[in-house]
């Protein structure tokens, strides 16, 4: 049966504060272990709350599949367990649904269920909800939040190590079904943070001509230097990691402070953000961060 899962921008109750993750992971109390099954469908729902700005609507915005559950370590041997649950599938609706369409609530529940984190769906309601999104196409001009651009600048869409239980949307070695949808929009993402950032600039999109020289994007910047852009997007609030082909790897340690990695988090929303990390590979350098073989291409015959 399709389920709710409750994420707000404002946690109101400190004790409700719990450790999700949009698209990503989603973490509950053992209350509601019986009605979150791997493999149960599900929509985002958030409340009126907003973190930036006045109050918003009810709305769902998103949907997905249970993924694998595990307890939080944090919890073994407690009497009273929390759990974690990696998501997948996650599609976000765009723009959001909201919860009552015309005076009229999609869920015909008690008042006081609203405050379920966790809450069972009717399956037309369900399909009610994902019709009322319809499909995003990833053709619209992309919406930037940028974030910071430099070295040092804090990982604000990068997930630390420790804070994911599972798999997740990133980390796993499956390929997205939807990954060049993904892409070729964190790609327009990225020239629009560019010309954003930088104004008036000499870009060309490698990757829009077919060309492959180990980075999607590159410019000459005021100093006439060439600059370098590798971009990674993904439909999640965050990455957990990200896939370097050998190809691109080479070219970030070749090319150092000219090689730029672009993040691009919340793809085909109005939400995305934007970070830019020069030299990423000089984090690997400096065991920021680490580097594993996940996919070899055989040939056969």
């Amino acid at each position: 049966m399709p389920i709710v899962l409750t994420t707000n921008d404002v946690v109101l109750n400190p004790d409700h504060a719990w450790n999700d993750i949009t698209g990503v992971q989603y973490h509950y109390p053992n209350q509601y272990k019986n009605k979150i099954r791997t493999g149960e469908p599900f929509v985002y729902y958030r409340g009126v709350h907003r973190k930036d700005g006045p109050r918003g609507q009810a709305e769902y915005f998103g949907r997905g599949r249970i993924g694998e559950i595990r307890q939080d370590p944090a919890t073994t041997g407690s009497s009273r367990p929390s759990w974690f649950c990696t998501i997948e599938d996650y599609v976000p609706f765009t723009p959001p649904v909201p919860a009552k369409p015309d005076g009229v609530f999609y869920e015909q529940i008690a008042p006081n269920m609203w405050r379920n984190g966790v809450r069972t769906l009717d399956q037309d309601v369900f399909e009610r909800i994902v019709a009322a999104a319809g499909r995003p196409t990833g053709t619209s001009a992309p919406t930037i939040v940028p974030q910071p651009a430099t070295p040092q600048a804090a990982d604000n869409l990068i997930v630390p190590r420790g804070k994911t239980v599972g798999g997740g949307a990133n980390g796993g070695y499956r390929k997205s079904k939807r990954a060049k949808e993904v892409g070729d929009w964190a790609e327009r993402a990225a020239l629009a943070f560019i010309r954003h950032t930088l104004g008036p600039a000499t870009l060309v999109h490698r990757a829009a001509e077919g060309e492959r020289p180990g980075w999607d994007i590159d410019y000459v910047d005021s100093s006439g230097e060439l600059q370098r852009v590798e971009v990674k997007g993904t439909v999640s609030a965050a990455f957990t990691s990200i896939d370097f082909t050998a190809g691109e790897l080479r070219a970030a340690q070749t090319h150092g402070d000219k090689f730029w990695l672009y993040l691009v988090a919340n793809c085909l929303t109005d939400r995305a953000q934007v970070q830019a990390i020069q030299n990423p590979a000089a984090r690997l350098a400096e065991g920021d961060w680490t580097a594993r073989p996940i996919l070899f291409n055989i040939l056969l015959g």
